[in-house]
């Protein structure tokens, strides 16, 4: 994390560095000066701080679904969750698979699969590449009503109510 402290103190500094010329500009005592550069001190250093709650909060967050995730007791979920996947992984496991099995079987000169009709690659796809993505997206943080949509998980709210 020293790379985004060395971001936030490099922008910081030039924020405080702009306003600081502001504030000479604007206040014509020397006192007046430097209690407005001490209170936009005070300023930044809480911002800084509420970042960096807001940071550890969600890292907090985040290591609770995986934990939770990972110590479950049922693998089948562990492993994917929508049943769609399963399924269409059955289907394309009994078509390419089973069906030329049993046809090298009963002696057949030619190994034909059934033909799955382009809908069923379009709508299983589309389900599966929808739910890596949401699933990623919400991996790494991005937990919104959309990503919750497409994964079904249920707000972390509770998650973030973490003491400080």
């Amino acid at each position: 994390m020293s790379w985004f402290k060395e971001l936030l103190d490099s922008s910081l500094g030039t924020v405080a560095e702009t306003a600081g010329a502001v504030i000479d500009s604007l206040h014509t005592s020397e006192t007046e000066k430097t209690d407005a550069k001490r209170r936009l001190a005070d300023v930044l250093r809480a911002h800084e701080q509420a970042l960096e709650i807001s940071l550890r909060r969600q890292l907090a967050a985040k290591q609770k679904v995986l934990v939770a995730e990972l110590s479950q007791g049922d693998t089948f979920t562990r492993r994917a969750r929508p049943m769609v996947v399963y399924v269409g992984l059955a289907f394309i496991f009994f078509n390419y698979c089973a069906v030329p099995f049993v046809q090298f079987i009963a002696g057949a000169d030619a190994f034909h699969p059934f033909e799955l009709p382009g809908y069923f690659w379009a709508a299983w796809g589309g389900i599966v590449g929808t739910w890596a993505i949401g699933r990623t997206v919400e991996k790494r943080g991005a937990a919104n009503e959309l990503t919750r949509l497409i994964t079904g998980a249920k707000p972390v709210s509770k998650l973030l109510d973490i003491g400080e």
